[in-house]
């Protein structure tokens, strides 16, 4: 046989591969939906009857004031109607998006019953879950990203909190757009990418505020990417930054006009309720329940593999750290790590007494958590094989190993899916070949060839 018919045949095996791996993931993806949704629908039907239900009872009243009297009176706004005096007072302390989405839905169904505003929800966390597969597959590989798919549809602060009518699943639908719109700018480019940070960032901030939490955190992560490359590029920091800014704008204005040219309740949140807070706070009682909630409905493994890899991320050059933070693309997986822990943390810290009071107050840190539970779930599959290469011992101050990462980048270039020029690592990235230790030529990462002998130009 040719070497021309060898190369065909190969190229034929590797494509069609490809597509089985595209169909299985597929596959994969069909199950996750099913399973998910048969977990956020139990009980659908049923009535306000759980703890924490009294929320999908609220927002039922607040859709029925859109619904009966019309936007016309209710300004778009949450408003309290009672029937027997035929007043109304203005909600603001959150914006209010999820009212009036329960609301449409009802407009739509012809009904107000419990299971309608339920699938709401439950079509909002749905999306969550694919939108954090799709997030995790930048980092890890595709089937790794998948079980975390499930991860997240079983844990019970997903499961549970799913499936509850209030701010929490909408708002961590456009949490995870700003995270994979994000993701996608840093690893391509893509302006696309930053078309969905901003989207992110405008439906977070109708909805609830922890969406904005994660915009500052993208923003401060930007401005520090910024101010440590040369020529010093801010640009990207600008969409997070403009978009919270302009939805900030726009929420006051609305509660503005939903209360008749008053701001008093932004003034009573602002000048009494989180100052009581922190003075009513007691360090250790509240770092205990925060505890508690972590290992109540994030389970055991993931209390212990977030506190693994705040500690890594803490001692970033020890060996633990290079163990658990070996993959893919380290360069992301270092800004994702403290942007959706850091996020998820500040909100927590902004309301203590409500992070006590309330444990969905933690459910905007399940992309943290469940990220954490597959790096150590992987580092744990590596030690039990024996397969785990040491990184090189330059110690460049990367997380993660040049080493395994320089493979894997290669096989992703060979099989079509290269990184971005835009990536930048810390070290010049190496190849052990011979025997011995060269340099990755730049070109080796689009092609998959490497000259011997020839410099590396990447620019640390």
């Amino acid at each position: 046989m040719s070497e021309r018919g060898v190369g065909g045949y190969a190229e034929v095996s590797t494509e069609v591969g490809r597509r089985r791996h595209a169909a299985a993931f597929s596959v994969g993806l069909a199950a996750l939906g099913l399973y998910a949704f048969g977990t956020l629908s139990i009980g659908l039907t049923r009535d306000w009857r759980l703890i924490h239900e009294d929320n999908g009872a609220l927002h039922t009243t607040l859709a029925l004031s859109h619904v009966r009297l019309g936007l016309r009176r209710t300004r778009a706004h949450d408003l309290f109607f009672d029937p027997r005096t035929g007043q109304g007072s203005v909600y603001g302390h959150h914006p209010p998006g999820p009212a009036l989405i329960v609301a449409a839905a009802f407009l739509l169904t012809g009904s107000d019953g419990p299971w309608v505003a339920r699938l709401v929800a439950v079509a909002f966390h749905l999306g969550s879950v694919f939108l954090l597969v799709e997030l995790l597959s930048r980092v890890l590989p595709r089937g790794t990203a998948l079980f975390g798919g499930f991860l997240m549809a079983t844990l019970p602060m997903g499961a549970y909190f799913g499936r509850m009518v209030s701010y929490e699943p909408l708002c961590l639908l456009a949490v995870l757009l700003q995270l994979t719109g994000y993701a996608a700018f840093k690893q391509d480019g893509s302006r696309r990418g930053l078309v969905r940070l901003g989207t992110g960032v405008v439906l977070g901030g109708l909805i609830d505020w922890p969406a904005l939490f994660f915009a500052a955190a993208i923003t401060v992560a930007e401005v520090a990417n910024g101010l440590r490359s040369r020529p010093r590029r801010f640009a990207p920091a600008a969409v997070p930054l403009l978009s919270a800014a302009a939805i900030v704008l726009f929420d006051a204005w609305h509660l503005w006009y939903a209360g008749h040219g008053s701001l008093t309740l932004y003034r009573d949140m602002l000048s009494s309720q989180w100052p009581a807070e922190w003075k009513a706070l007691r360090p250790l009682p509240f770092v205990s329940s925060q505890i508690e909630v972590l290992r109540r409905y994030y389970t055991h493994a993931g209390l212990v593999s977030s506190l693994i890899v705040v500690f890594g991320m803490a001692v970033p050059r020890g060996g633990l750290a290079r163990r658990v933070f070996d993959v893919v693309d380290a360069g992301l997986l270092g800004r994702l790590l403290p942007i959706t822990g850091g996020a998820a943390g500040a909100y927590v810290l902004a309301a203590p007494s409500w992070a006590q009071a309330h444990a969905y107050w933690q459910f905007y840190a399940l992309p943290f958590v469940v990220l954490s539970m597959l790096l150590v779930w992987q580092a744990l599959r590596r030690a039990a094989a024996g397969r785990h290469e040491q990184p090189r011992g330059e110690g460049d101050g990367q997380i993660p190993g040049d080493v395994p990462r320089a493979r894997v980048l290669a096989g992703r270039a060979a099989a079509g899916r290269e990184p971005t020029p835009s990536l930048r690592l810390t070290g010049p990235p190496i190849l052990i070949s011979g025997g011995r230790r060269q340099p990755i030529d730049r070109t080796m990462a689009r092609t998959g060839e490497h000259k011997e002998g020839e410099e590396d130009t990447h620019e640390p």
